[in-house]
């Protein structure tokens, strides 16, 4: 029972520790076994290596540990906003998301508690970022008849006051904010899509032929 309570917690601790290792490193060890390595075994050292990362994410292992790193010395959030219509007749929409929209106190910290998180995520991952601005142009293709063109994300950014100038002046952050545009996403074919797919008759739907047209019409004569 020792026994393998120790291998457990050796191999917890070993993923851990693989997962927490610079990128370059990884990436040196991928070479060298390319080199090693037949390209078939070289194949499933990788494949077992990726089940392994997978396996570390789902029970939460893959968290990157940071020890005495720098605070960010600002505070940031997300807006992602919908551009509808051509060049010179286009509207601009914040889209009616969590952490940007009118939410009350239950919503915004209980409901809501994992938006944060999921930004967090997306923050240094351009593939996300476009991955979800392609969701939300599937989810919003349209507004006030205007097909929806890009997905415009930007970074609202309030600094965060160096400590002796906070307690000089007795607040925390710089007066005004800061918006960065970090991406603009061409998602008008995925707009498009979404719209044919609305226009579309739902195929669970009943098409009666003249035969049952006639059968239900006279069914309902009956019951009058």
């Amino acid at each position: 029972m020792r026994c393998g309570l120790s291998g457990v917690t050796l191999v917890v601790f070993s993923i851990i520790a693989w997962c927490n290792l610079p990128t370059a490193f990884h990436e040196t060890c991928y070479r060298w076994g390319d080199r090693q390595f037949t390209p078939q075994l070289n194949y499933r050292l990788r494949l077992g290596e990726w089940y392994s990362r997978y396996a570390a994410h789902i029970a939460g292992l893959d968290n990157r540990w940071q020890m005495y790193g720098g605070q960010s010395r600002f505070n940031w959030e997300f807006q992602f906003y919908g551009e509808y219509g051509e060049e010179g007749e286009m509207l601009e929409r914040l889209l009616p998301l969590p952490r940007q929209s009118d939410r009350d106190l239950w919503t915004r910290w209980i409901v809501d508690f994992k938006e944060a998180k999921f930004y967090l995520n997306i923050y240094n991952n351009e593939v996300g970022r476009e991955s979800y601005a392609r969701f939300l142009a599937r989810t919003y293709p349209e507004y006030q008849g205007k097909l929806l063109k890009n997905i415009r994300v930007d970074m609202k950014i309030r600094y965060i006051l160096p400590p002796y100038v906070a307690v000089a002046e007795q607040k925390l952050f710089e007066d005004g904010e800061s918006i960065i545009t970090r991406d603009r996403f061409a998602v008008g074919q995925e707009a498009r899509w979404a719209l044919d797919q609305q226009h579309q008759p739902s195929p669970f739907a009943l098409r009666l032929t003249p035969a049952s047209q006639s059968a239900s019409t006279s069914a309902i004569r009956q019951t009058e």
